[in-house]
């Protein structure tokens, strides 16, 4: 008998496994819908957008801090940061501590445009919990909060 219920456990572990990871790719590809349907509505390449909102709660970052952020090479945010200063969304200013290095901030018009993206995103959020039945919302986010954690302690057994 118990192996017998240790084989059923292990058909269902293996079920719910090849489940999760279908609904996280297709999660995964809604969510690069929704940016690429967002850079249509700002008519500017997700790679910028994506640079704008990295200003949430930063007065200034720098190039290097870019790059780590968007995890691209620093020739790549160099390229992203100069079509946003070009567009007036962001500005360079000398690092009063080390003259090698430039501190790039949004300009009022740039942080016009991160509150525009921020209240379009939460429309679009909006939009996706009035699918939800409004009794099954906080089961729905507690899930998410679990999915989170655990996959933050796989990553974090992955780095060790």
């Amino acid at each position: 008998m118990n192996d017998v219920n240790t084989t059923i456990d292990v058909r269902v572990l293996e079920y719910q496994a090849n489940k999760l990871q279908e609904l996280i790719s297709e999660v995964h590809n809604c969510c690069k819908d929704r940016f690429s349907h967002e850079a249509k509505a700002f008519k500017m390449p997700q790679a910028e957008l994506r640079c704008l909102m990295l200003f949430e709660g930063h007065k200034y970052l720098t190039g290097i801090e870019i790059a780590g952020m968007l995890e691209v090479a620093k020739s790549r945010a160099t390229v992203i940061i100069e079509n946003l200063e070009r567009k007036g969304l962001v500005k360079r200013s000398p690092d009063p501590h080390d003259a090698r290095v430039k501190l790039i901030s949004l300009t009022p018009v740039g942080q016009r445009k991160v509150r525009e993206i921020e209240e379009f995103m939460f429309t679009l959020h909006q939009q996706l919990l009035s699918q939800i039945d409004p009794a099954q919302r906080a089961a729905v986010i507690n899930a998410l909060e679990t999915l989170r954690s655990s996959m933050e302690a796989v990553k974090a057994q992955l780095n060790t």
